[in-house]
């Protein structure tokens, strides 16, 4: 019987065939952990008894924080960031049919940092953004109708909240309000905070018919959703006019977060 050249391979070949199939099999582990690299993901866990919003993290699933701590998660003014201690967070998510809980554990020097007739982002703030549509393309470089950025001001009095629309092209009658500050515009809102020996605590309920209109069909979600988010702080040591550097830490992505979604990460429900 004669043999084809192939069906009885040198060993020199067969270490051939070999260093190319683990070549092609790291390829693709690295292709995978780029993509999740690209793409982080956090968990946000059901609630199934009423949380009391009072400062106290005491009643919240604390075990998959959202962690901003590292000078590579800096999007502005990195140089005047003074290390973990200066400003770092454990931000918490949690849900149920009928509202959004947020938590925070927050390292901060000089917290609740408000003065009226700043922009939110040169004040003691976060900034949550989130898509309410879980079929939404993660890497759309637009906003769409059901993306959202909510900022809530930190100054442990007032609590001024308010939904910037802004980079939305069909709004659908959902239009930003509050940007021009000192107002609540969150219908159903609650949140406090206590203060700790490193910074403060704080929880926050928001009520998910927030982002739902006539035309914008409410959110209900359910455990197994996948929807687009990410989450700011902006920290400021002296809100005054005139204030020029204030650091803006994120969970995920870049300065053009605001109006890029693809650079968001995915939050799933648990």
């Amino acid at each position: 019987m004669i043999s084809h050249p192939w069906t009885r391979r040198s060993p020199v070949l067969r270490s051939v065939a070999v260093v190319i199939g683990l070549v092609l099999f790291l390829s693709a582990l690295c292709a995978v952990g780029e993509e999740d690299q690209e793409c982080p993901m956090a968990t946000a866990w059901e609630v199934f008894e009423s949380l009391t919003i009072d400062g106290d993290l005491g009643e919240w699933n604390t075990s998959s924080p959202l962690v901003l701590d590292n000078e590579t998660q800096l999007i502005r003014d990195g140089e005047y960031w003074g290390g973990p201690q200066d400003l770092s967070a454990r931000i918490f998510v949690m849900w149920d049919e009928a509202n959004l809980y947020l938590g925070a554990d927050v390292t901060e020097d000089t917290p609740f940092r408000v003065a009226e007739m700043l922009s939110f982002d040169t004040q003691d703030s976060f900034e949550l953004y989130l898509s309410t549509n879980p079929e939404a393309d993660p890497d759309r470089t637009s906003y769409e109708t059901t993306d959202f950025r909510v900022i809530l001001l930190i100054d442990n009095d007032y609590w001024d909240t308010a939904i910037d629309r802004t980079m939305v092209a069909d709004p659908k009658s959902l239009y930003s309000k509050g940007m021009s500050g000192s107002q609540n515009v969150l219908e159903g809102f609650q949140c406090a905070a206590q203060r700790t020996t490193l910074g403060f605590t704080y929880e926050a309920v928001i009520p998910w018919d927030n982002f739902a209109n006539a035309q914008i069909p409410l959110f209900v979600p359910s455990a197994g959703d996948q929807i687009a988010f990410n989450f700011v702080i902006n920290d400021t040591e002296y809100p005054c006019p005139g204030t020029e550097y204030v650091p803006q830490i994120a969970w995920t992505g870049d300065n053009t977060l605001a109006k890029d979604p693809s650079v968001w990460g995915i939050l799933v429900l648990e």
